[in-house]
């Protein structure tokens, strides 16, 4: 039996998200051993479609990433965060490019329409719609972890040395402790006069001063710093609120833009865990030390988040 091609390098002006996304099921796919063949067999997708999005001429339905994550009982919630990620970032990277994503390539008078030879504009197009599909059956951090660490120049971080049981493929970073990051956030002058303004597009010290910038900034993430979809994604992992400590955050990555938000939990403000004090980059202040509740009701679109390169302070 002769042995598989190895996939075809990635273009090489990628948005990140995207980079981060496709790197992952790339892996994941080898990983699960399946090919075109099996993909069309699982899915009713064709084998044609499942190459083109594979090679990344065309992007993904999100509808075609659920089913797949439901066929292999991979973490659909999470895949469905990632691509509306990529799918923001491809969008506004090339916004006259963009086509609209559908359930699948359908057919048409004269065959499926990915049969055809790729056209001079689809060829262009393909440099910037890449795949959504996940084409794994479990998530793994070998291949996808070491070619993350690649793409982002940073060094990559054992499963170990980050805590994250699931293995998932993420954008590896450096350690830092709960008593740093509670430093890190008084850097930008919390509730003072000289708190730094909220502004999604503007920037301090390489970051964004929005919620998700703030709070990238403090747990030293890449510049300048994922949004608070993909910090909930791939930076670190839901937890009940009550087991917060200093540094952890409480995040809604649910709904537009305007109503998004990221904090920063600093300490309970009494023993029964009724409310916390948080540091937060808040809309129309700026950098901002406050008493929250959010999350602590049943039903709250507010999680709790323990991040990944979190670690507790040395004893003694």
């Amino acid at each position: 039996m002769s042995q598989p091609r190895p996939p075809a390098p990635l273009p090489g002006d990628l948005p990140e998200p995207v980079r981060i996304l496709l790197t992952e099921l790339r892996g994941l796919k080898e990983e699960s051993g399946l090919d075109l063949r099996a993909l069309e067999r699982k899915t009713h997708a064709s084998r044609s479609s499942w190459g083109r999005w594979l090679s990344g001429e065309t992007w993904i339905p999100s509808d075609a990433v659920t089913s797949l994550a439901d066929l292999c009982g991979a973490d659909a919630r999470r895949l469905a965060v990632l691509w509306e990620v990529a799918d923001e970032s491809r969008r506004s990277t090339a916004p006259a490019e963009r086509t609209p994503a559908t359930t699948a390539d359908r057919a048409e008078p004269g065959g499926d329409p990915a049969d055809r030879p790729p056209t001079p504009r689809t060829r262009r197009r393909g440099r910037f719609l890449l795949l959504g599909a996940v084409v794994g059956c479990t998530l793994v951090a070998g291949t996808a972890g070491v070619a993350l660490g690649a793409a982002l120049q940073t060094p990559p971080v054992s499963e170990g040395a980050t805590g994250d049981p699931s293995g998932a493929a993420r954008a590896p970073v450096k350690l830092i402790s709960r008593h740093d990051v509670i430093a890190r956030t008084r850097s930008w002058h919390p509730h003072g006069p000289k708190r730094v303004p909220y502004d999604q597009t503007a920037g301090y010290q390489g970051y964004r001063t929005d919620g998700s910038g703030y709070a990238s900034m403090a747990l030293g993430l890449p510049k300048p710093g994922p949004n608070s979809a993909l910090l909930e994604a791939s930076y670190c992992r839901r937890a009940p609120m009550a087991s917060l400590r200093p540094g952890d955050l409480v995040i809604k990555a649910s709904g537009g833009a305007g109503v998004r938000e990221v904090l920063i939990f600093e300490r309970w403000t009494n023993a029964g865990r009724t409310a916390y004090w948080a540091y937060q980059q808040r809309r129309g202040y700026g950098t901002d030390h406050l008493v929250r509740t959010d999350g602590l009701a049943s039903g709250s679109d507010h999680h709790g988040c323990h991040p990944y390169n979190l670690q507790d302070d040395a004893v003694g």
